[in-house]
């Protein structure tokens, strides 16, 4: 019989690899919340609550310990790759996205959704623009590169 990995063409692969990924980062994501306490998360325009029993929270976590070693398995047996990502470049994407919101979020840009009443301008955009100054801060301080000395 031919070697597992052989089974698998590299579009299969990468769609198994895809979503296997996924599927971990999902489950470590609910690790850390349980870890933290993971019962509320306050922020300024949302609230997140989870609500468990810690018997149910035991349950969860050990259904995420057997997620993660069949993962883990299922990885060795197909020799899926693992992939590295800089979670810096992430960053400066999502504040990249949220930079180009904020400058579509002006009053000249919302009279696509209906009048803009003109008092508005003054109070909104300047706030927006600052908002949006602070995106591309973030973008250049996450795009930095590293200050140690180069050898």
């Amino acid at each position: 019989m031919n070697d597992v990995i052989d089974m698998l063409n590299e579009a299969q692969r990468n769609r198994l690899t895809i979503v296997l990924r996924g599927l971990e980062m999902s489950l470590r994501d609910i690790t850390a919340w349980l870890a933290e306490g993971g019962e509320e998360e306050v922020g300024i325009l949302y609230r997140r609550r989870l609500t468990l029993p810690d018997d149910r929270k035991e349950a969860v976590l050990r259904e995420i310990e057997s997620a993660l070693d069949e993962i883990a398995q299922l990885a060795a047996l197909l020799r899926l790759p693992a992939h590295e990502s800089d979670r810096a470049a992430q960053i400066a994407a999502e504040m990249s996205i949220h930079w180009s919101d904020l400058v579509d979020s002006r009053t000249s840009k919302l009279r696509r959704y209906g009048a803009v009443q003109p008092a508005l301008a003054p109070l909104l955009d300047k706030r927006l623009d600052r908002l949006a100054g602070g995106a591309l801060k973030l973008i250049a301080l996450f795009r930095k590169e590293d200050d140690a000395p180069k050898p």
